[in-house]
């Protein structure tokens, strides 16, 4: 039985905290240094969505919905991308750290000075005053203003100056997301029909019927079949993958809003939940050692000791079995995994 697993990996925890010094420096926003790969991950899937919904599957479309398609597209798209680039160079700090030069290095917190890196609204590492919502991130290695949480896709903060942006750009690329799948399974279900009917398009009347043109009207580019069909089984997936990911974490804070929480407060609030209470008595960890019988039946004496030794067990911390006939011995221990008596034999 593992005692001191819990408490073994609680000190294990605090010495890595205690080695990972944070960043010297503050950064600015999701553009300082270092980046993210999160980051780069999520411009790579934007712009690969955005080439195959504008360049190779909008113009599979009746020619009449085209201009309809591009529009609605269209905007989300540009709306995307200007709240997706304000929620990541807006700079979320509080106004006092924000007057401060970034160039400064930050000083590293002392535990044997302060309990908190924040106390009574002023931070030991910013040195300004903050607000009462304001908490110093340790990637940033900076207070935000409203602090919301660290969002490595971003790679910035969310707070109170850029959460609308960060909430705008969920909204924005959910609707994109759902408007390019229902355009792929509407262009997956009419190929399936019939595939003339999606080559629509005056340049088709030039090329073989196994050739398709991606990139329509301004750069036609000549392909075969099954490559238009891998290219649209790949998009589909990573446009369900990616809906799912941003649905859920859209779902998740119209949740707090309506609870009126942050996430960073709904994860303190849930943490505290979970914690147990201490208990009022002392638990304690009873190991029985069963000793062996004897083959020569016992003295008058012996049958004398062992039966004070029965009446001793309450207050002598002895515990009896009624089967045997030797007593068995109790080492109470302290344990904090289990927090009730167990008998080890």
């Amino acid at each position: 039985m593992d005692l001191c697993g819990r408490s073994q990996r609680g000190a294990l925890r605090e010495a890595s905290r205690k080695q990972a010094s944070p960043h010297r420096w503050s950064r600015v926003n999701g553009w300082s240094w270092p980046l993210h790969t999160f980051q780069a991950v999520a411009w790579t899937t934007l712009f690969i969505l955005a080439f195959a919904n504008f360049g190779i599957f909008v113009p599979l479309l009746p020619p009449n919905w085209n201009l309809v398609i591009y529009g609605v597209t269209g905007g989300l798209f540009c709306f995307h991308f200007v709240v997706h680039l304000l929620a990541i160079s807006i700079d979320p700090a509080e106004t006092n750290v924000r007057l401060k030069n970034y160039s400064e290095p930050v000083p590293t917190f002392d535990p044997s000075k302060h309990t908190h890196v924040i106390e009574n609204q002023y931070c030991h590492l910013c040195e300004v005053t903050v607000n009462k919502k304001a908490k110093h991130c340790r990637a940033c290695n900076k207070c935000v203003s409203d602090f919301d949480h660290h969002c490595k896709w971003l790679n910035n903060c969310v707070g109170g100056r850029n959460y609308r942006c960060f909430f705008g750009s969920l909204v924005s690329a959910s609707a994109s997301l759902l408007f390019l799948i229902t355009i792929l399974l509407y262009v997956f279900v009419r190929y399936s029909v019939n595939p003339e009917e999606a080559r629509t398009h005056p340049l088709y009347e030039d090329v073989s019927k196994d050739t398709w043109l991606l990139f329509l009207p301004l750069f036609p580019v000549k392909t075969k079949t099954l490559v238009v069909l891998g290219i649209g089984v790949f998009v589909l997936l990573l446009s369900a993958l990616s809906l799912l990911l941003l649905g859920h974490l859209l779902i998740f804070h119209l949740f707090l809003m309506f609870k009126k929480l942050s996430t960073y407060e709904y994860v303190t609030q849930n943490r505290c939940q979970k914690t147990p209470e201490v208990p009022a008595g002392r638990k304690e960890l009873s190991f029985k050692i069963s000793m062996p019988q004897s083959e020569v039946q016992p003295s008058a004496a012996g049958r004398a000791l062992r039966s004070t030794l029965l009446h001793q067990h309450v207050r002598g911390g002895l515990v009896g079995d009624g089967n045997s006939q030797q007593p068995d011995f109790v080492c109470p221990q302290r344990t904090r995994e289990q927090g009730v008596p167990v008998a080890i034999r």
